[in-house]
């Protein structure tokens, strides 16, 4: 008997090779069910530890973690929306952009993604993508009050107001205790020339918040274009006394006092706003008006030039200013409008 042939016909070598095979294919079957079992408590352990560190607004931890998660696990669609939501506090906006198009990748059928896609585009000022995901949205949920908001400043800012007021209204009726809301109605109905309606709507905020700034310009501003140009030079003058340097009551109140004739005090009120903040195009437009009524032709053409470098659209408003009657046939001022 030969004592090699040990396993049908295997010598001894050929045996203890076999059995180093099988070891190792158990041993690496092991391992890999220990290094599987590691990895999900690990990623459930750092998903926690996000969590926290969310919570207390540690955001650059946050992200490291969840990009190192990502590198592992990138098909996760938890560790990417996590990491979308996190970018998007950051505001970092055309990143979250991409993380949130790639949870949708992984799970069309969310349609949390939809909203928060349209929030980011907002954010990212592409208003017509922020409105097409929305509506993307309201399909699921024709009623969440917070996706309709956004689409109806949107909206506004494309100049779409009267799709803004339709939104907007519906907002109002699904969360009427909100002063945001109703101030964003006045403004909307002010932009389509309902100044009456506007100012019904900033009084009824008023009684509950007679401290607002921006409802006093606002009610300045509506009076301004309707004529009543004393209401709209006390609306200004409330709003100063709860913030004396707000640059747009100024401005405000020195148009109103501009069309009263009472050049000085305008003067000195535009004076003063362009010294806080000279890229309101407003100011330097008014001025532009009080020194064309002063035939100060240059140093209006000065002020009319540096209003529209700041707002092009001065440029058509400027061709029909009746103050500047004595300026427009002048070959720089056809130089700067044109």
């Amino acid at each position: 008997m030969d004592f090699q042939k040990t396993v049908k016909g295997f010598s001894f070598p050929e045996t203890l090779f076999i059995c180093k095979i099988l070891m190792f294919v158990l041993l690496t079957s092991i391992f890999q069910r220990i290094k599987k079992q590691i990895t999900e408590e690990f990623q459930f352990d750092s998903n926690e530890e996000v969590d926290k560190l969310i919570k207390k607004e540690r955001l650059g931890e946050a992200l490291i973690i969840t990009n190192m998660e990502q590198r592992n696990h990138p098909k996760n669609e938890r560790i990417i929306s996590t990491k979308a939501g996190i970018l998007f506090d950051l505001a970092r906006y055309a990143e979250a952009i991409n993380q949130y198009e790639k949870a949708l990748e992984i799970n069309p059928d969310e349609a949390s993604y939809f909203a928060n896609l349209g929030l980011c585009h907002y954010e990212n000022e592409d208003y017509e993508q922020s409105i097409n995901y929305l509506n993307k949205y309201l399909e699921y949920d024709s009623e969440d009050s917070e996706v309709l908001s956004t689409k109806a400043r949107s909206l506004d800012e494309l100049e779409r107001n009267e799709e803004a007021l339709e939104v907007i209204t519906k907002v109002i009726e699904l969360n009427p205790d909100d002063i945001d809301e109703h101030y964003m109605h006045a403004t909307l109905l002010s932009k389509v020339e309902k100044y009456n309606e506007s100012n019904e709507i900033i009084d009824n905020i008023i009684k509950q918040d007679p401290e607002d700034c921006d409802l006093w310009i606002l009610k300045s501003f509506n009076n301004i274009n309707q004529g009543n140009f004393k209401d709209a030079i006390k609306s200004c003058d409330t709003a100063l006394e709860i913030d004396p340097n707000d640059e747009l009551s100024l401005t405000n109140k020195a148009s109103a006092l501009i069309e009263i004739g009472n050049l000085d005090e305008a003067q000195v009120c535009l004076t003063t706003s362009i010294d806080i903040d000279a890229t309101q195009d407003d100011s330097w437009y008014q001025q532009a008006r009080i020194l064309a009524k002063q035939n100060k032709i240059e140093d209006s053409l000065d002020s009319l030039l540096v209003s529209i470098s700041l707002d092009n659209a001065n440029k058509e408003i400027a061709k029909s200013e009746k103050d500047f009657s004595n300026l427009q046939n002048t070959d720089r001022f056809k130089k700067i409008i044109s």
